[in-house]
Order: C-alpha cells, then sequence, then structure tokens
C-alpha cells in the first residue's frame, strides 16, 4: 500500500520535511496543508523588502507553487488551507479552506511544522488602524505601502525583527524609535555589554533607543511609556507602531490531539524529530528541542535550525533513519553596519541553566595593528568555571559570523576552552592579525581559569 504523508505547514521546516520525504520515498503520496496564500518564503528576508534592500516582495518566495506539484516532488499542495483537527488514533487530519469547503484526509505518517505566532503583550490600543506586525508576506506588502517619509514610526521590541525593521525605516529617512521592556538590545542573542556597542551605534545613526521603558498604551498620535525604574511616563509620537515583541511556537493544533507539549510551550521531540506518538514528528519553530550546551529542551526560531529539523522529520517520515543530536544555537544579524553573532547560551541563558560560568572578552582590531582601520571586533566567550569546557561566545564585529562558526565548531565537539585558545589561524595584514581575536579571548578566559584552579 502507498504511504500517506501529511505536512502542516510550508514554511522552512516544512519544505525541508517534504522534500526530504520525496527523496526518501519516491512512491509515497505527500499532501502538503499551507494555511497561507503562498507556499515557503523567508521570513528573515521580509525586513529587507520594507526599504527595497532586496527589490521587490516576490524575491523571498523560495520556490513556485509548480516547484512542489511538479514531477521532482509530485506533492499535493493544498494553500489557503487550514487543519483544524488532527485525529491520532483514527489517523486523519480535518482540514477547512477559504472557501469553508471541509474535508478529511488520512495520513500513515504527520509532520507538525505550523511555526509560530505572534506574542500579543498586554497594552492598551494594540488593534488600532496604525499598529502592524512584521510576521508574514502581507504584514510586509503592508509595511513597504505605509513607509513614507516623515512618518515617525515607534517599535515596540528590541529582538532581531524590531531591530532590522527599524534599520529598515531608518534608511528610508523616517523617525524611528525603539521601545524595550528589558534594558539591553538582542537580549536573546548576546550579552548586555555587547548589546550596549549596538544601542550606541543605533544611537550615533539618529534612532532613538529606549531601554528598561514599557510600553502602556497606543494612541492616535502617541505611545504612551513608562521608564521601569523611575516610572516617569513619556509620549513618543508615532504615526505608525509596529509592534515586535516576539513569537510562541504554534502548537494549538497538536496539543488538542494529545502530542506532549515541552515546558518552553514547543512540541516535544525527540533526536528524531518525533513526537510521543509514533509516527507523528514536528520541526521548525514550533518543535522543542534539545540545547546540547544546557541540555534543556528549547524552541530556537532560527531558520537554519528549522531546515534542519525539516530535514530529518521528512526522512523518517518517508521510513527513512536521520537524527539530529540536538543545537548550539548558531545565530546572526546585520545591523546598522555592525555584523552581531552568537552561538550556545547567553549569560542569562546560561545561569538560568545553573551552568558554573567564567566569562572573558577581548576587544581589537580585525587586521594587523599596523594595517590602516578604524573597525573594531568585540569577542565575548564563557566557559564551565569548573571543567573548563568552552560553553559559547558571541562577536560584534567584522567577520562576525565566520567567527561565530568556528567557535560553532568548538562547541559542538566539546572542545575546552584551552583548546580553542590554541587553535591555529590565518594571519595577512589586510585581513586578519597575527593573533586571532577570538583566540586572544579564550587565551585570557583559559589563564583565568588554569589560575583558578592552581588556587584551589
Amino acid at each position: 500500500m502507498t504511504q500517506k504523508i501529511l505536512i502542516i505547514g510550508c514554511g522552512t521546516a516544512g519544505a525541508a520535511a517534504t522534500l526530504m520525504a520525496r527523496k526518501t520515498n519516491r512512491k509515497a503520496e505527500i499532501t502538503i496543508l499551507q494555511n497561507e496564500s503562498l507556499p515557503e518564503y523567508s521570513r528573515c528576508g521580509l525586513p529587507y523588502t520594507i526599504n527595497r534592500k532586496i527589490p521587490q516582495l516576490e524575491d523571498v518566495i523560495i520556490h513556485p507553487n509548480s516547484f512542489y506539484t511538479g514531477k521532482l516532488i509530485r506533492a499535493d499542495l493544498q494553500l489557503n488551507t487550514e487543519a483544524t483537527k488532527v485525529d491520532i488514533k483514527a489517523k486523519n487530519v480535518t482540514t477547512k479552506d477559504n472557501q469553508g469547503q471541509t474535508n478529511t484526509l488520512p495520513f500513515d505518517s504527520l509532520v507538525f511544522a505550523t511555526g509560530t505566532q505572534p506574542s500579543i503583550p498586554p497594552i492598551d490600543g494594540l488593534d488600532a488602524s496604525h499598529v502592524h506586525r512584521l510576521h508574514t508576506f502581507e504584514d510586509a506588502r503592508q509595511l513597504q505601502t505605509l513607509a513614507k517619509k516623515g512618518t515617525e514610526v515607534a517599535i515596540i521590541g528590541a529582538g532581531l525583527v524590531g531591530l532590522e525593521t527599524a534599520e529598515a525605516f531608518h534608511t528610508l529617512g523616517l523617525n524611528v524609535t525603539v521601545i524595550e521592556f528589558l534594558n539591553q538590545v538582542l537580549p536573546a542573542m548576546i550579552d548586555e555589554e555587547l548589546g550596549f556597542i549596538v544601542k550606541e551605534q543605533m544611537e550615533a545613526k539618529g534612532v532613538t533607543v529606549k531601554l528598561g521603558t514599557a510600553a502602556k498604551a497606543v494612541a492616535k498620535s502617541h505611545v504612551l511609556v513608562a521608564d521601569r525604574e523611575t516610572q516617569n511616563e513619556e509620549k513618543i509620537p508615532a504615526s505608525l507602531v509596529v509592534v515586535a515583541t516576539g513569537v510562541r511556537a504554534n502548537t494549538t493544533l497538536a496539543k488538542e490531539s494529545g502530542i506532549k507539549i515541552g515546558e518552553r510551550g514547543g512540541i516535544l521531540v525527540d533526536n528524531r524529530m518525533e513526537t510521543n506518538v509514533k509516527d507523528i514528528y514536528a520541526a521548525g519553530d514550533c518543535a522543542e528541542h534539545l540545547d546540547l550546551v544546557t541540555q534543556q529542551s528549547i524552541v530556537s526560531g532560527l531558520g537554519s535550525i528549522a531546515l534542519r529539523q525539516g530535514e530529518v522529520a521528512g526522512v523518517n517520515a518517508a521510513g527513512g533513519s536521520a537524527e539530529l543530536p540536538g543545537v548550539v544555537l548558531a545565530r546572526t544579524t546585520h545591523l546598522f553596519g555592525l555584523e552581531i553573532a552568537g552561538v550556545g547560551p547567553t549569560r542569562v541563558a546560561a545561569d538560568r541553566a545553573n551552568l558554573p560560568i567564567l566569562a572573558g572578552k577581548f576587544k581589537g582590531m580585525p587586521t594587523a595593528e599596523y594595517y590602516p582601520s578604524d573597525e573594531e571586533v568585540t569577542v565575548k566567550l564563557l566557559a564551565n568555571k569548573e571543567t573548563g569546557r568552552f560553553l559559547g561566545g558571541q562577536v560584534v564585529g567584522p567577520c562576525a559570523h565566520q567567527r561565530v562558526n568556528v567557535l560553532s565548531a568548538a562547541l559542538s565537539t566539546n572542545m575546552t576552552i584551552r583548546q580553542v585558545a590554541d587553535l591555529e589561524t590565518c594571519y595577512a595584514p589586510p585581513v586578519a592579525p597575527i593573533r586571532e581575536p577570538v583566540t586572544l579571548a579564550a587565551q585570557i578566559l583559559a589563564l583565568r581559569f588554569e589560575k583558578m584552579k592552581q588556587r584551589k
């Protein structure tokens, strides 16, 4: 009998699962349910369409419909179709399309790739017509239209999407204010002292950044905010408001069907991306998977991880065998002329996981010290102060993503901070100093660790 594979969602994880399922089983019947009018497109690319850095919004569409329905994939792609119920005992899914038509589809294996939904903060006035989000293709289309010179924009939230959106509006000449509840920008990505570098750069470019500030209400012409320490209130002028306060795993359908949800709010999966129910898998931003450093389950929210998880889920859903033991959370972005990257937990996340942390930092030039350059690179590394194991790092400055790629390899192979310090690196005056900033930061940390061990 021909195997029936059903994939709910056609984002990065769902598309990857579809492709690998077809590669694994050439005869399977594959059905994709997508509740939007488009198949896979890059949500990560959406901020760059606002200022036409990516010229056309349609450029973020990864594959056309014909890719999925053509000879290579041969899937039944059902757009504008929502899965409303999963019956894990009967092995079928109830669907409803945008015309209100319902259907019941049987499956032998199922992949949840339902992604995320915006996290809505308790702020009065978020239902106003000038309040928007940047989560979907249509959201980006609206913001493109609204991005007119002279507009005063308030961005609520200083995470990745918030700052990337702020930069897009700023480059168009708009007056931009970023409002963040916490005391730093990019709190899930880097530590506070590196966040300060990013904040300074944003302010130097002319963006107003309000940290430790609670948005209390949105009015027609402003956002009412309050300093969390002093409780002093202020009205931030804004004719356009973008809410970028994060997302949460979209797990309602899975939870209602009896699939186990983890402590972080995602669909709990094992190394095969399989849930607590046989033949049912989850991948991408809806899945909760193992963090190899903290040994706790996490919802990653990273496209690179969604791709890998989707591939593993697709192989296994089609009868193959694949595993992803866990993740180390390699991440990067480029904002206001600064490259920013990190891997492993931030200091806050490490403390939350009760890891005994030792930290070291180095700031220097990304070229030979005598070579003309006005750039700097800052590296912060974390190590286990009891064992010396390298636990993660963050970089702000040129080639941050490639430096973090090296650190990702070190983290994935359980290197000690001394081993990171002893890495052989390349050198040429215009591109790399004779001692790499990453190994210098590691050397500082390794020496600190070794002195501490000697004192014991």
